[in-house]
């Protein structure tokens, strides 16, 4: 990088000015950057801001103005050289309006004072008042003089445009510096009440420019004097001081006045929405009245009629947002039904959601519409808590205006043609998905109030759609029903509403495929059937045409997935009722498997399906015979995928070729001959991943007790031909194909189902299986394995697995140590690291003869790596070497060898760790790790007796990271840590050295 020299003269000062706003590489401009703002800081900042103020160009006095703030920040003057200071910053404003200087550089000066005033506020009280005196007499007079000036709102009305405008940038901009200043520190408690004594004069200032006057200098006078208004306005409400907040209400009639302007529309609506939502306690009863009075007016008609007509410029939207925000405010006494200009109002926003248009495509405000109504029935139901919902008055407002909302939000949520949507761009088709979730959340408040009556309307919609074809009422109708369903879900109390709905034509109209009924239409009813599983449950008599019609349906790209998600829903729910139909499922599959638009994912979940039923078969040989045919079905892709394995290097297949078909969903299907070893990994993959869900469905739906501990199960020669055959196809397919994350992945969780399962199946399968399978060789994501390794060993505590225990432990700790052993460091591999400790950790703390027994070289190898990774920097293995390490101190065991070995490893171990823990909370460590870190800290001070001479070594080390706390504060630290003896308190007492170590200034901004 070329090396930049640092100036010597003003000219190549102004010279590297220019060259920073040129288009420049990026680190070109920080190292202008950096030698510009070392010549700021110097002694000779002032000097060179005067030289900069004084030269030609914007940029440049902009640069100079800019110094002046560096150097008030970074330096503390005397007051009678601030006060001269003041005086000069004063000429330069005055001159800048005089010589023509751009804009950027006169609210520049403005920032530069109020910086002045932050730091000398007791040298300038009247700040306001003094700038407008001067700004009146062209000329920096000094402070004292503003006490005989005549009244303010004169000078005020003498003042130039141009000059008025200096005094509003200055205005706004001390409101909104000083806002950002603590107003609770004491320290800052003059520097506030001095902005409070300028709250006189900026009212005058602001209420000067608000008097309707005509021309175009007025209305930039009038806008800068709405934007001075609104900072104005944060600071009053950060503050919340009486005097000041009745100054600014006093501005806000000539405001709302100024709605009515065109020119001020925009910067006025938007202030008094901003305030109408954030700060509703500002506004005065005369201040709603008045805003009553402008909604009534035939302006704000007229510009309600736009917007409900469709205009959705930005300016039409506003005054929705503006409606909207009133409401809010308003909203008890929207509640209020004898309140008939409430309840006028309140019709009105309900009919913005009657706005032409689509939402999000076209209509911009329906959902912050129907935000306003979700958060209006929430009032609605605090209010209405205490009170019967049987007899509510829904025939008049403000709960009809609610069922009204309903009815427009259904209406609205209806998709149009499939040639508008499919002109839509991505984000307005997610829009409008999203507005029909928040269709289905507004929904669900309703129902807290309504019940029953509102499951009846949609039933009603559901089938006067259905009376008349009309269909994309009924995808709306029916979405809104399935949305209610986890509302509905608990009791019978809604059978005979939804039997209406099930036990109408619906189905038979669906099987009659998309001629009769259009794709999305039938989507939604497929789904609606999902959603109202528990129905089924309760009347089996409608289930086979339900699921005849899902599984009519499955095969059908577009409606594999909701179909395929509702089969197995339904399956689940009602397994118990569906045993006797197991074969007719299996045959349903083994015809899907030869569609070529049945998706995978689909097949999984219609897979699972059937396990679910085959895990509920009372016969055991029946129960074996549907499990061995499923697993013939999808073992027909294993050998296929092995077959073609087989292949020879770069053999390609043809496109249409069926196994094809198989492999590869119709959306990544390809066009051209493919790669055989493509073809078979997917194959494989498609494989794995039904036989995961097969044994997720084949999982018991509660898990039994396991009983005694010494429970031996019988010997089931069917159930380990089953288990060999599964890990057989594991084994073949991890061999080939375990380079591929996917299929490591897939296999785990195959492993993983079985685990959690207290009773034999096909998927628990004997220890020395899954022992076998784990240590075996793996080429990807050996991490994974590893951590399904630790769920393998802790589910093992099971009573008939207990003694495997020592056998599976003893070939799963040297080949878990050895993994690690392999690694160049241990964050080299984070993953592996993590999983391979918090396996250590899990057998620490159940075994810890197991683990202690192992070969003293490898104990010494784990110990070292753990002490590594408490002092590394990544975050997840450093927090689970600091599990190991709590483990580890507190661990105990009945057998004296045991427990003698690790007393004596804790007293060799106990040095260094103490080394690492103070290396972590004496500054090393990141906020969010000093808990964890606590809690080995709090177990050595009760647990080991040389715990404080070990720490005390270790914040004594010359290689502590910090220099910033003494000796005593280190002293004292320890003294407070050993005296809380592990207690709670720890944490606060850790965070505290913590925060000295880094420094005082490395504090969360409060």
């Amino acid at each position: 990088m070329e090396n930049i020299q640092v100036p010597t003269s003003l000219p190549e000062v102004e010279q590297l000015i220019h060259e920073l706003y040129k288009p420049n590489p990026a680190d070109r401009i920080t190292h202008i950057q950096d030698v510009l703002q070392r010549l700021q800081r110097s002694p000779q900042g002032w000097q060179l801001a005067q030289g900069l103020l004084a030269r030609p160009g914007d940029n440049i006095k902009f640069f100079g103005a800019l110094t002046i703030i560096v150097k008030l920040n970074t330096e503390r003057l005397p007051d009678d050289d601030a006060r001269s200071v003041l005086q000069t910053l004063i000429t330069w404003l005055i001159n800048s309006l005089q010589d023509g200087s751009g804009p950027v550089v006169v609210r520049k000066l403005c920032s530069a004072l109020v910086t002045y005033f932050i730091h000398y506020s007791h040298t300038w009280v009247k700040c306001v008042r003094h700038i407008i005196h001067c700004l009146d007499l062209n000329a920096s007079v000094p402070v004292d003089d503003v006490r005989d000036v005549a009244p303010i709102e004169h000078l005020v009305q003498a003042l130039e445009p141009r000059k008025f405008l200096a005094a509003s940038w200055f205005a706004a901009a001390l409101a909104e510096e000083t806002e950002k200043v603590d107003t609770k520190s004491t320290k800052h408690i003059g520097l506030h009440e001095h902005v409070l004594g300028n709250a006189d004069d900026v009212a005058s200032l602001m209420a000067s420019a608000l008097k309707p006057v005509g021309g175009a200098t007025s209305i930039q006078s009038q806008k800068e004097a709405i934007h001075c208004l609104q900072a104005w306005f944060v600071y009053a409400q950060r503050t919340l001081k009486q005097p000041l907040i009745q100054n600014l209400q006093a501005l806000v009639q000539p405001t709302i006045r100024c709605l009515l302007v065109d020119n001020l529309y925009e910067i006025t609506v938007e202030l008094l929405t901003d305030t109408l939502g954030n700060w509703q306690q500002f506004f005065t009863r005369d201040h709603y009245d008045s805003l009553y009075a402008l909604f009534e007016s035939p302006w704000a008609q007229q510009r309600y009629h736009d917007l409900v007509g469709g205009d959705f410029e930005f300016d039409s939207v506003q005054f929705g947002l503006f409606m909207l925000a009133f409401g809010d405010a308003q909203v008890v006494e929207m509640m209020d039904a004898t309140d008939a200009r409430a309840q006028s109002f309140l019709a009105g926003l309900a009919g913005l959601l009657t706005a032409q248009g689509h939402p999000a495509a076209d209509d911009k405000i329906f959902v912050p519409a129907l935000e306003f109504w979700a958060a209006f029935v929430e009032n609605l139901v605090d209010t209405l808590f205490s009170k019967s919902t049987e007899n509510l008055p829904w025939g008049k407002p403000p709960l009809s205006q609610v069922m009204q909302v309903v009815s427009y939000s259904w209406q609205k949520i209806q998709y149009p043609p499939l040639s508008v949507y499919n002109s839509w761009d991505s984000t307005e088709k997610a829009g409008f998905g999203d507005a029909r979730k928040d269709v289905a959340d507004f929904l669900q408040s309703v129902y807290t109030i309504s019940g029953m009556p509102l499951i009846s309307l949609f039933v009603d919609l559901v089938l006067q759609a259905l009376a008349k074809s009309a269909w994309t009422e009924l995808e709306a109708a029916c979405f809104c029903l399935g949305a209610l369903s986890d509302c509905a879900s608990e009791g019978t109390s809604y059978d005979d509403a939804l039997t209406k709905v099930f036990g109408s034509a619906l189905f038979d109209l669906l099987r009659q495929g998309q001629d009769v009924v259009p794709m999305r239409a039938r989507q939604t009813c497929l789904y609606l059937i999902e959603r109202y599983s528990d129905y089924f449950v309760r009347h089996a008599d409608f289930l086979p045409a339900a699921l005849n019609l899902l599984f009519s349906a499955v095969g059908h790209r577009h409606l594999a997935l909701p179909s395929s998600k509702s089969i197995n829903t339904l399956c689940s729910s009602c397994r118990s009722l569906l045993t006797s139909e197991v074969g007719a499922f299996l045959e349903q599959y083994d015809s899907l498997r030869s569609n070529p638009e049945f998706d995978s994912l689909a097949e999984e979940r219609v897979v699972g399906a059937i396990a679910s039923i085959i895990q509920t078969i009372p016969d055991g040989a029946s129960k074996s015979n549907a499990i061995r045919r499923l697993l013939i079905l999808v073992g027909v892709d294993v050998d296929n995928s092995l077959r073609l394995k087989s292949s020879e290097a770069g053999a390609l297949i043809n496109p249409d070729d069926p196994m094809v078909s198989r492999a590869f969903d119709v959306s990544q299907r390809p066009t051209a001959p493919v790669l055989a070893d493509d073809t078979s990994l997917q194959l494989a993959i498609r494989a794995l991943r039904c036989l995961a869900s097969i044994a997720k469905g084949l999982q018991a739906p509660v898990d039994l007790d396991a009983g005694d501990d010494d429970i031996q199960t019988a010997r089931n020669t069917d159930l380990e031909q089953v288990h060999v055959d599964i890990m057989g196809i594991l084994m073949r397919l991890k061999d080939l194909f375990s380079g591929n994350s996917e299929v490591v992945d897939v296999i785990c969780a195959v492993l993983r189902a079985g685990l959690s399962e207290t009773e034999p199946g096909p998927f628990v399968f004997p220890p020395l299986m899954v022992t076998g399978l784990i240590t075996s060789s793996w080429n990807n994501r050996v991490a994974t394995v590893v951590n399904t390794a630790s769920a393998f060993v802790s589910s093992l505590n099971a009573g008939r697995y207990k003694q495997h225990i020592a056998p599976t432990l003893g070939q799963l700790l040297p080949w878990v140590f050895n993994l690690l052993h392999q690694l160049p460091e241990p964050e080299s591999d984070p993953e592996l690291s993590q999983y391979g400790i918090e396996f250590a950790q899990r057998v620490l703390a159940r075994h810890p003869e197991i683990l202690m027994s192992q070969a003293s070289d490898m104990l010494e190898f784990v110990f070292l790596f753990a002490i590594k990774l408490l002092n590394g920097s990544e975050p997840l293995p450093k927090a689970a070497a600091t599990e190991f390490w709590t483990t580890f101190i507190t661990a105990k065991s009945d057998d004296q060898n045991t427990q003698a070995t690790l007393n004596i490893a804790m007293s060799h171990l106990g040095p260094q760790l103490c080394q690492c823990l103070v290396q972590n909370i004496g500054g090393r460590a990141s906020r969010s790790e000093l808990d964890k870190l606590s809690d080995p800290l709090k177990k050595l001070v009760v647990q080991h007796v040389h715990a404080q001479k070990w720490l005390e070594a270790a914040l004594n080390d010359p290689a502590f990271p910090s220099d910033k706390v003494s000796t005593g504060e280190k002293a004292l630290f320890l003294k407070k840590v050993m005296s809380l003896r592990g207690a709670r308190a720890t944490n606060q007492v850790v965070r505290d050295f913590w925060l000295a170590c880094r420094g005082s200034n490395f504090t969360y901004a409060s």
